[in-house]
């Protein structure tokens, strides 16, 4: 397996986890303890995605 496709895998499954944190927020039946537990959680994966797709778009601007 290449770096590429194990960060898309990553990637992918992360934005997985993003989508069940924001379902069980708008949900509303966490307890506020647990929705900053959640909303913490989400962040630090959005800004994992946001860096491997920052180091993509570099590896793209240096192939060009």
């Amino acid at each position: 397996m290449t770096d590429a496709t194990h960060s898309d895998g990553e990637i992918g499954e992360k934005m997985d986890r993003i989508r069940e944190i924001i379902a069980q927020l708008e949900d509303g039946e966490v307890s506020l303890e647990r929705a900053t537990e959640l909303r913490d959680e989400g962040k630090e994966l959005l800004a994992d995605v946001e860096y491997h797709l920052d180091l993509d778009e570099a590896s793209v601007i240096e192939q060009e």
